[in-house]
């Protein structure tokens, strides 16, 4: 739910146009496009070929990264899905995100642009460019060498092609089928109404007694109620799940249709397209769809006081 994406590849290998080519612009960061607001194109002359190239500055480079890196948190202090459009060739550019994959419990793909590219079909695209986007053919060539030697990842990112990326963005639902019982316990249940809490049930808790008491066990998940509890302490805002073979759905308030299509369902896993939404839009109060694609449990249609003991 909570996810970055590095984009890893040479110039000309195909990055920029996957973002355009998927409408995946506004949860992009691209180093290029930070450059090009601190500074304007800048001549290049290239002697091998006698030809001058109007290129992207390279003198902002410090104040690139402090940018960059400054917007890649920020989003991510928010919850959002966030894209970062660079080379990523070398693990150290890689790790370079690993302190804030773990401060806002992010999971990081490395999305791999290099695996079927050549020198010369880089060297080629680099050629038929658009002016400011060439790049000097001694770079293309060292960093494609560099992946060469060094093509693996840090063993805590998980490294998918492109067209592995839509996949990636999917919320798969969880098979609860092997528990007795699914028992939700609403924010204003008394304690002394807890459910016994057994290995053999499965409890979705909103009750913030019931979680500082129970929220550490595996079967039990706590569902964020607010926008500071889904953003600032981390907790769900929704659980998709399977329960005796029917597809459900749980939340603090209704989840619109829009928000969960496209719906795939792949032997009998239900998987729905949410990753591209930032988190504290699944606890906003939106009108329920007169007919939901999933059945849903919202704690804003129970009896807050009093447990729900689901199918």
């Amino acid at each position: 739910m909570r996810k970055l994406f590095l984009l890893r590849g040479a110039p000309g290998s195909g990055k920029s146009s996957f973002i355009a080519r998927h409408q995946l612009l506004p949860y992009s960061i691209s180093g290029d496009a930070i450059r090009l607001l601190l500074a304007n194109l800048t001549v290049y002359y290239d002697q091998k070929t006698d030809v001058l190239h109007q290129v992207i500055p390279r003198h902002v480079t410090e104040q690139t990264k402090r940018m960059k890196d400054n917007l890649v948190e920020h989003k991510m202090s928010y919850g959002e899905t966030v894209i970062v459009d660079g080379t990523h060739i070398v693990a150290s550019e890689i790790d370079h995100y690993k302190k804030w994959c773990e401060k806002y419990h992010y999971e990081c793909y490395v999305v791999d642009f290099m695996q079927n590219q050549t020198l010369e079909g880089l060297l080629k695209r680099n050629q038929i460019r658009r002016q400011y986007d060439w790049v000097k053919p001694e770079v293309i060539t060292m960093m494609y060498n560099s992946y060469k030697a060094h093509p693996e990842l840090p063993k805590w990112v998980k490294g998918i092609k492109p067209n592995q990326m839509e996949q990636a963005l999917q919320q798969r639902e969880n098979n609860l089928d092997h528990y007795s019982h699914v028992i939700a316990i609403p924010d204003e249940v008394a304690e002394e109404d807890f459910p016994y809490v057994h290995i053999s049930n499965f409890y979705f808790s909103f009750n913030d007694k019931f979680s500082e008491k129970y929220g550490t066990y595996r079967n039990v998940v706590t569902i964020g109620k607010t926008k500071e509890e889904v953003v600032d302490e981390f907790r769900l805002p929704y659980f998709a799940f399977k329960f005796h073979h029917k597809h459900f759905l749980i939340s603090a308030y209704p989840i619109r249709n829009e928000m969960l299509d496209p719906v795939k369902k792949v032997k009998g896993t239900w998987s729905y397209t949410t990753g591209l939404y930032n988190v504290a839009d699944f606890i906003r109060e939106f009108p329920e769809n007169k007919e939901s694609h999933v059945h849903q449990f919202n704690l804003s249609n129970l009896d807050r006081t009093r447990l729900l003991y689901i199918w």
